[in-house]
């Protein structure tokens, strides 16, 4: 008898557990689904291609839509050996809608180049200052 007592205890708590224990939940705020895009085109700001030369001792990077921007900073920061290495540049205004740069891992004097050796934690950093008041910046890791 009390094992029949205990069974229906167990039965008679479970159902005041799942009649009592859950409640049904609520949204703070109904659900609004936009159907208007938000996205920035290339239109409005600058575009990059940056890419190794073919013996992966400089980049190139190509500059489009300039003229979307006030200003166009980079700046090429990478370790040789032990040492900080570094190079920065802006595009100017009066270049126009489209640039390039060859940006050298090294140093040339005239016609004969250096180049840095054992080059680690490479990066590449585009910052520009678009016309509308924003600030648009790009960050490459570069693996040499």
């Amino acid at each position: 008898m009390s094992k029949l007592k205990c069974l229906m205890f167990a039965v008679f708590l479970f159902s005041l557990l799942f009649l009592f224990g859950t409640q049904p939940v609520y949204a703070a705020k109904k659900r609004v689904w936009s159907t208007q895009s938000t996205a920035v085109t290339t239109a409005t700001r600058p575009t990059y291609s940056v890419k190794f030369r073919s013996d992966h001792r400089a980049l190139n990077v190509i500059f489009n839509n300039v003229s979307t921007a006030n200003s166009v900073t980079y700046e090429l920061t990478y370790l040789s050996g032990d040492l900080d290495k570094g190079v920065f540049g802006s595009i100017l205004p009066k270049e126009g809608n489209y640039a390039t740069r060859l940006i050298l891992f090294g140093t040339c004097s005239k016609t004969v180049c250096t180049y840095h050796k054992n080059i680690t934690n490479m990066e590449f950093k585009i910052t520009a200052k678009l016309k509308s008041g924003k600030t648009s910046i790009k960050k490459y890791k570069i693996k040499v």
